[in-house]
């Protein structure tokens, strides 16, 4: 049964009618579509894909994420400007390196030094040395500095450099290893 929310077809509604349109609001888009019976067809590629969304799934949940973590996702996702969450956005990139058979590496425990003048230092707790890059810059979407990880005993840490004081600044942390897939 659908919802009317003023005349049909004029401010909204929400529901099926009569098992030939679906009324829907999907992140506050109003959205008319044709009901459908969809296929469920198994082959081995699709058990394929649903297994990477599964993997990418369960590891959105086991990979150790702080509240600060999902906040730095959904800051992503909000800064590629689609109708996406910081979970969507984890899950695209898993499933992706998943399919291009990348090794995926997190980064979790991330530390944001004291800030100097015009420095900050940025740590993350490593086992192993790695190449990877930071990007920062005072705007989310536009983050054109950068400076490599120097690696320390179980820390890599990235020294960012030319920083105003009293200003915000952003930063992503992106693998440049090849054959590896991984970013904050």
């Amino acid at each position: 049964m659908a919802k009317v929310k003023a005349p049909l077809f004029s401010f909204g509604a929400s529901g099926q009618l009569a098992k030939s349109l679906v009324y829907m609001n999907w992140k506050g888009i109003d959205d008319v579509r044709q009901f459908v019976i969809p296929a469920n067809p198994k082959t081995a590629d699709q058990q394929q894909q649903r297994g990477y969304f599964t993997a990418a799934v369960g590891q959105w949940h086991t990979d150790g994420f702080t509240l600060e973590d999902v906040k730095a996702w959904n800051l992503l996702a909000l800064a590629l400007k689609e109708a996406l969450s910081g979970f969507n956005v984890y899950v695209r990139l898993k499933v992706n390196s998943l399919i291009a058979e990348l090794t995926w590496r997190k980064f979790v425990d991330i530390t944001i030094g004291t800030p100097t003048a015009d420095t900050c230092d940025v740590t993350i707790a490593e086992a192993t040395e790695h190449a990877s890059t930071l990007y920062y810059g005072t705007s989310k979407t536009s983050m054109v500095e950068s400076v490599e990880g120097a690696f320390e005993t179980d820390t890599e840490t990235y020294a960012m450099t030319g920083l105003t004081a009293d200003t915000v600044y952003y930063f992503y942390i992106k693998t440049t290893e090849a054959g590896a897939a991984e970013r904050t």
